[in-house]
């Protein structure tokens, strides 16, 4: 197969933001669901790094699926991506992306004072500093998964 265009890249990672944004939507709501409505608030730490893996697992089988079927087009090898040992890669980037994402958002949540946005401490039950932390590695590990996914499963 020959390489990759600019224009094709640049759509490639156009379909790869908006798949992100996708599963990252979903990530967030099982964590809200989880750390707003499920664990109790004595939990605690516990309840942010249980809600925070969940939802990132909700949210990385999101998006295999969508990266499969719309991001990762142009590949070398098509019909071997969609078998086992490329989703365990992509598993494998999924948890390195996750424990990244777990140091990093309980190391910003105990980082960041308690502060009130819009005269409120929360949003939609959970702590403003937790969205702030989640929100912050999530733009960080997106470059991690893109660069991963890109080079040990998705060669084009």
């Amino acid at each position: 197969m020959k390489k990759q265009t600019i224009r094709q890249l640049f759509w490639e990672i156009f379909r790869f933001l908006l798949v992100g944004g996708i599963a990252t939507l979903a990530d967030y709501f099982v964590f809200w669901v989880f750390d707003a409505l499920i664990f109790p608030a004595s939990w605690g730490t516990v309840a942010l790094v249980l809600s925070t893996a969940l939802g990132f697992s909700v949210g990385l089988l999101v998006n295999w699926v969508l990266s499969v079927r719309f991001v990762f087009r142009e590949t070398k090898e098509e019909v071997s991506v969609r078998s086992k040992k490329p989703f365990l890669t992509f598993a494998l980037i999924g948890l390195v992306g996750l424990f990244l994402t777990e140091f990093g958002v309980v190391l910003l949540v105990w980082a960041f004072p308690s502060f009130a946005l819009f005269g409120k401490t929360e949003l939609f039950g959970t702590a403003w500093e937790k969205w702030f932390a989640k929100a912050i590695m999530t733009c960080l590990v997106l470059v991690w998964n893109y660069l991963g996914r890109k080079i040990f499963i998705f060669r084009s």
